[in-house]
């Protein structure tokens, strides 16, 4: 799909409570995209809004610092049978099954950026129990690219 907007500075961007419901990697690159769209402040360019609107559908690539899989860290936690809560390390390739069959949706809650490095804290969301399992992913990422076409005024925080 191509998208008539692309912004590689997050300053008036995020992705809090956004949905990815596909995600990919290839080229080195790791995207998600979000059906809901992601939001845009009114102080973004490409804003002439006066409020935090979504957009429409959008994407957004994280470009890898060597363009491999282990630029990424995944990280699930569960409870275990006797109630306590455990991390599962998943490679890229289960995230990407996961999300893209449609089994888990992927929540974007923070992001904490430092340099080319981010951690971000998120769910996985279900429809059956537990419905949702905390998931952090490092990622290093020199460059990370949004992509949108419309912003939806009927949309807005």
């Amino acid at each position: 799909m191509k998208f008539s907007h692309c912004d590689n500075d997050e300053k008036h961007l995020s992705l809090h409570d956004c949905i990815a419901e596909r995600a990919y990697f290839e080229n080195g690159k790791l995207g998600f995209e979000f059906n809901d769209g992601f939001w845009i402040s009114p102080d973004h360019p490409e804003s002439n809004l006066s409020n935090l609107v979504r957009t429409d559908f959008s994407k957004v690539e994280y470009t890898l610092e060597d363009g491999a899989d282990y630029d990424v860290t995944i990280y699930i936690f569960k409870k275990n049978i006797f109630i306590k809560t455990i991390r599962i390390e998943w490679t890229i390739q289960e995230l990407l099954n996961n999300i893209n069959s449609g089994k888990y949706k992927l929540e974007f809650l923070y992001q904490y950026v430092d340099y080319s490095s981010r951690i971000i804290e998120c769910e996985l969301k279900l429809d059956k129990k537990p419905y949702r399992m905390e998931c952090v992913i490092k990622i290093s990422a020199p460059e990370v690219s949004y992509y949108w076409n419309n912003l939806c005024e009927d949309r807005p925080w």
